[in-house]
């Protein structure tokens, strides 16, 4: 087929502002939704099924595919197709994220900047029918995906504040009621925030008796909530990911992810200004473990069962000889005991951060339980990263041998 064929038969993207191309927190390509890159933008897009996601060389390949005769005309003529050129750079064991940017509606912004200005006067109810259309407004677009409480931009993650702005409409918009599930079992909450409405048509399934979505959350093509999975409102999870825990309000979880049993994300809606926790793709959260505080684990990062990260959590880096905290990357002090034994302490900020987030974990990291020294000089537990990984595939076996090393 032609590259004009096969265009045809892909999901219009009359609705994507751009995709950017991000590798290492830099932005390195950028396709807008402009003439003469729409083609670029319909493949990417589709590719990565209109939702952040990780192009590595197998998925490279099926782009590759796509575009076809100019596959090509692209190795003939370098710099001619910078689209197509990205795509065959891709080597095994690589990747670069895409980030797709939606368009945001017409003027909802500005409403829900005018209803929150009001919220805070106590005047809200002066225009109560338009405040409640546009919250409903905001809460269809985080379950359709379109719209988020925090995206990455410019290569970094930031939050959303007017979407949690829109949100948090909702509360003072709704009245507590009672919701009759069977057996005479009663739920209360606010009537604006019901347990999501499903079709059975979105791609997920939500497993019975104890899994729900709540209003205004979003899961992707192929993810499972497993009992007692909870998505709370505004949480983003990727396609294939399987959740059989709490995903707290607002937090941002990638693709082919797995939250094992007993694993909590926790969640921020207030403050606005608050990034929620943010996990890549591939991510596994072991039974029992936990993230909260904006605490953010990249792709591949892996948490053995038990290891808890909030923000005021340092995570250990032996390999590397640093430490990770919510004030940035910090020098390592390794102390040497009788027989052999280490222990370690956190050191000196090398890289430093925004400290209103917890800490960054870098891509690959597999973290387990291990033990540093406070600063009363007690021994306290402590995560502490045992090897890198480069791709799921080496998890199992890596994991095992850190637990038992």
């Amino acid at each position: 087929m032609k590259f004009s064929e096969i265009l045809a038969g892909l999901k219009p993207v009359d609705n994507v502002e751009k995709i950017d191309i991000v590798v290492d927190g830099k932005v390195i390509n950028t396709i807008p939704n402009a003439e003469g890159k729409m083609g670029s933008l319909k493949v990417y897009a589709n590719l990565v099924g209109f939702d952040n996601g990780n192009i590595d060389y197998s998925l490279a390949q099926k782009a590759l595919e796509m575009f076809a005769e100019l596959v090509e005309d692209a190795r003939k003529n370098p710099g001619s197709h910078p689209n197509i050129d990205l795509l065959l750079n891709i080597n095994k064991d690589e990747y670069v994220k895409a980030v797709v940017h939606y368009k945001i509606p017409g003027d909802l912004k500005e409403r829900v900047e005018k209803y929150t200005a009001l919220k805070k006067d106590g005047k809200l109810n002066s225009d109560r029918e338009g405040a409640l259309k546009t919250f409903n407004e905001v809460m269809d677009l985080l379950e359709s995906g379109s719209l988020r409480t925090a995206q990455i931009v410019d290569g970094k993650w930031q939050a959303n504040q007017w979407v949690k702005n829109g949100i948090m409409l909702g509360f003072p918009l709704g009245d507590i009621i009672v919701y009759k599930g069977s057996s005479d079992i009663c739920f209360t909450d606010k009537e604006t925030f019901p347990v999501r409405k499903l079709t059975g048509k979105e791609g997920f399934r939500v497993v019975p008796p104890a899994s729900g979505l709540r209003r205004g959350a979003f899961a992707g093509n192929g993810c499972v909530l497993m009992p007692p999975a909870y998505g709370n409102v505004g949480v983003h999870i990727g396609a294939g990911t399987m959740v059989e825990n709490l995903a707290g309000s607002c937090a941002q979880i990638g693709r082919d992810s797995h939250i094992s049993a007993g694993a909590i994300i926790g969640g921020v809606l207030d403050p606005v200004e608050a990034t929620p926790v943010i996990l890549g793709d591939h991510v596994l959260l072991g039974e029992g473990s936990g993230v909260t505080q904006g605490a953010r684990l990249g792709d591949l990062v892996t948490l053995a069962p038990g290891v808890h990260i909030s923000k005021a959590t340092p995570i250990l880096d032996p390999i590397n000889n640093v430490a990770y905290t919510s004030k940035g990357v910090c020098k390592l002090v390794t102390h040497e005991l009788s027989g052999g034994l280490k222990t370690y302490s956190v050191g000196e900020v090398i890289t430093p951060k925004d400290s209103s987030y917890g800490p960054e974990i870098p891509a690959g990291a597999l973290v387990i339980p291990s033990m540093s020294v406070s600063s009363g000089g007690t021994l306290k537990v402590t995560p502490l990263i045992a090897k890198y990984i480069k791709s799921a595939s080496e998890r199992a076996y890596a994991l095992e041998e850190a637990l038992r090393g």
